[in-house]
Parts: C-alpha cells; sequence; structure tokens
C-alpha cells in the first residue's frame, strides 16, 4: 500500500512539528493525517478499478499505488466458478488491499464479509471502497496482521464460507513453503466443515510457478488451478470425510 511521494514529504514535514507524549498519541495523530489526506478533494491514490457484476456493477474503487488488485479477468473466471454459489454465502477477504474481492462478492448477493489488512492506511482506503460501494452494513474492516486476526477468529469460533487469500509476493518464499502453509492451515480452520450442501471455499492468488503442491494441507484440498498470465487462482475445497 502506498500513497503517492507528495503525501509521505507533506507528513514527515508535519512529523517534524508534532508534540506527543506517548508512542500512542503519535499513532493516533499519524492515522488522522492519513485519513485526512484520504478524504481530501485532492486524489491522492492513483488508479482506480470498477466491480464487474451485481449491484455494484461499474462502481470505481481505490487502488493503492504498490497493489496488485485482481484484474477483471480474474474476478469474472472466480465468480463464474462460483455462481449462484455466492448468494448467501459469508466471506473473509485476507490481505484485502483494495478489497475488490469481498465487495464483488457482496454486489453479487454474499451476505456479508470481513476484510483484512495490517497496512496503516489500507484501513482508510478499505473504509472509502466500502462506503462508495454502500456496503457499510455488510462489511466489517479490520486492520490487523493476518496470522493474528487467524488466532482470533479460531479462538472465538468464527465461521467463513468462502476465504479469499491474496498474499504480497514476499510471502510466497520458495525456501520457505512452511509459512504459507500453516497460514493457510489456520485460515482452513475457519471453514464450515458441518455444512453438507456447500463445501468451504479457500480460493489464492499465486505466483504461477510457486510450488503450492509441497504445502501439506490438513482439511482442504485442490479443486482446481486457473492459470492467468504470471499468476494463478487455485480453489481449494474441504477434504470429504470418508465414512468406513
Amino acid at each position: 500500500m502506498s500513497l503517492k511521494q507528495t503525501s509521505f514529504r507533506k507528513l514527515r514535514k508535519n512529523k517534524s512539528k508534532w508534540r506527543v507524549d506517548s508512542w500512542e498519541e503519535y499513532e493516533e495523530m499519524e492515522d488522522t493525517f492519513l485519513k485526512e489526506r484520504l478524504q481530501s478533494k485532492e486524489p491522492t491514490i492513483p488508479g482506480k478499478l470498477r466491480i464487474t457484476g451485481g449491484s455494484a456493477k461499474n462502481i470505481m474503487i481505490q487502488i493503492p499505488k504498490t497493489t496488485r488488485p485482481l484484474t477483471d479477468r480474474m474476478k469474472v473466471r472466480i465468480f463464474d466458478i462460483l455462481n449462484k454459489d455466492i448468494a448467501g454465502k459469508t466471506i473473509l477477504d485476507l490481505y484485502a488491499g483494495t478489497g475488490s474481492f469481498a465487495l464483488e462478492a457482496l454486489s453479487r448477493g454474499a451476505k456479508s464479509a470481513v476484510l483484512v489488512d495490517a497496512a496503516k492506511n489500507a484501513y482508510h482506503i478499505l473504509q472509502s471502497n466500502v462506503s462508495v460501494c454502500g456496503f457499510l452494513a455488510e462489511a466489517e474492516v479490520v486492520k490487523s496482521k493476518t496470522d493474528e486476526f487467524l488466532f482470533k477468529a479460531i479462538k472465538s469460533g468464527q465461521k467463513y464460507d468462502i476465504i479469499f487469500m491474496d498474499p504480497p509476493y514476499k510471502l510466497f518464499n520458495t525456501k520457505r513453503v512452511y509459512k504459507m502453509q500453516n497460514t493457510i492451515n489456520l485460515a482452513s480452520q475457519l471453514l464450515p466443515v458441518e455444512n453438507k450442501r456447500f463445501k468451504g471455499v479457500v480460493i489464492i492468488k499465486h505466483p504461477r510457478r510457486y510450488p503450492l503442491e509441497r504445502l501439506k494441507l490438513k482439511s482442504i484440498e485442490k479443486f482446481e488451478t486457473y492459470e492467468l498470465g504470471l499468476n494463478s487462482i487455485t480453489i481449494f475445497i474441504v477434504k470429504t470425510i470418508k465414512k468406513v
């Protein structure tokens, strides 16, 4: 996530004038500054992305400079596969970025969505995108590291029908696949395995050559992988428990 360079210059200039007594007060002032910049009349975020279908079709949402959002082609492919299964489902969008997956799902009839991102300025961008699409009642934006959110969600017994993950490229380290493996296994614990009509789904956007087959996944199995240029979309479903 990134604001324009001019925003960071102004932020550094303002910081030099701040007089605070604690880190909490410092972070609050920084948070307020970023929010004001995002709400100003002069755009600070380059680029926009459209919602491709449903009630919010063609509404444009903001794209931060360093974000790699889902392309229209990717979104259309994913939602063509999910089709009517998206209606009435609960969505978890991890490493949410622009929040395009969750917003697209809500636009197409999903019941609710939680959008999680750890970046400080991402919270305000996501809130803005949720608002412009008209989903303030259905969507919750959470500022948190993904693994921390997952631990808390598991502990509190939360469940989601569809989980989407678009991690930053730096997390796809082929020498440390256990990190991605652990995160996916944590996320899969939030799927409603007892649902007989709809098997919970985990959808992951990843580099095309990333060795997903090396991951030891406990409760989900690969359904299909779709290659789209340098990236791929892999869909996992809850494993079928074989009766003895």
